[in-house]
């Protein structure tokens, strides 16, 4: 059987569309790129086999069919919203699905759901995956990635731009005491994550340094699992805000030096659609979030001071650090 209705996903991107400036204004309001939003907007026209934009000029206008085509299916598409969003809040109540990567539920925002459940009566529904297609099917009401691939037909707002210092136990495994230079980095074996890659030499570039860029000795699947390795002092991790809390609490981790650098890369918060975006326990959510996210942000800076000062930041020696099999 043919097909007799376009997308929903096609016709919302077109009412939208039909009430903003601009392509590029409508994207940023169902949390799409330009190139996506404007995916979505050609699949339409070519299902109509019509073109609903005149292009021509400057500025894009609607054509004489796409008023016509507004006007006639803007109150079915009012109605659709309603009615959702009417079934689905008495369906889950104040329920949301978060997708999020395993150390950031595990190591910051699972010890935190309780207390917004019994301030606020959220109830969050965890869906472990970096796959945006979650947002996409709806399968995730919002999620919170850090270092996500900018090129993804969705566009995050900003929670946190991350800061890294390097962490170590006080002596690790062989007897040494942890560094605290950027110098003394080169006596220790250095502990990464698989994903998002390239952080070590970000930081050191951020931090001054200058040299040949130290291998990674120990390259772990989460950071939480590197995090677990530097506390039994198998080598020195960078540590950022919010990962690196549970073991800021317990001191099972200590920071090696007093400053934290950039690493060139934050957490962002992701919305499914507008319909998501527009919903109060939405907002609520996310105004929690953003309070939570500070508050940690600050701890892990008191945290920071709390080190030594750096003492150089000159180069490090050349290095004689023995790189092992992950």
């Amino acid at each position: 059987m043919l097909r007799q209705a376009p997308p929903l996903e096609a016709t919302e991107a077109f009412l939208v569309a039909a009430r903003s400036a601009s392509f590029r204004a409508a994207a940023q309001t169902l949390a799409l790129s330009p190139s996506g939003f404007s995916r979505r907007i050609q699949a339409l026209e070519s299902f109509l086999g019509i073109a609903l934009f005149d292009r021509s000029g400057p500025a894009i206008v609607l054509t004489a069919a796409g008023l016509r085509y507004r006007d006639q299916i803007e109150p079915a598409m009012d109605a659709i919203r309603r009615a959702t969003s009417a079934l689905r809040d008495s369906g889950r109540g104040r329920r949301l699905r978060l997708a999020t990567s395993h150390s950031l539920a595990v190591g910051w925002l699972m010890p935190r759901l309780a207390g917004l459940q019994q301030r606020h009566g959220i109830e969050i529904e965890l869906v472990i995956t970096r796959d945006a297609q979650v947002l996409r099917m709806g399968a995730a009401d919002l999620a919170v990635w850090g270092g996500f691939d900018a090129d993804a037909d969705i566009v995050g707002e900003m929670l946190i731009e991350l800061a890294g210092v390097p962490v170590a136990t006080k002596r690790l495994a062989d007897g040494r005491p942890a560094p605290v230079t950027l110098g003394d980095l080169a006596e220790h074996r250095l502990l990464g994550v698989r994903a998002p890659a390239g952080i070590w030499p970000r930081w050191l570039a951020a931090a001054g340094f200058f040299g040949e860029v130290p291998p990674v000795a120990m390259v772990f699947d989460t950071n939480d699992l590197m995090y677990e390795a530097a506390a039994c002092g198998l080598g020195v991790a960078l540590a950022v805000p919010l990962l690196v809390e549970r073991f800021l609490q317990d001191g099972r981790l200590r920071p090696c030096l007093a400053e934290a650098v950039p690493v060139g890369m934050g957490y962002a918060l992701y919305h499914s659609n507008a319909e998501v975006r527009a919903r109060p326990v939405a907002r609520v959510f996310v105004d929690w979030l953003r309070h939570e996210i500070r508050a940690s942000a600050d701890r892990f800076d008191r945290w920071c001071e709390s080190a030594a000062p750096i003492q150089s930041l000159a180069p490090l020696a050349p290095l004689a650090l023995a790189a092992s099999e992950a």
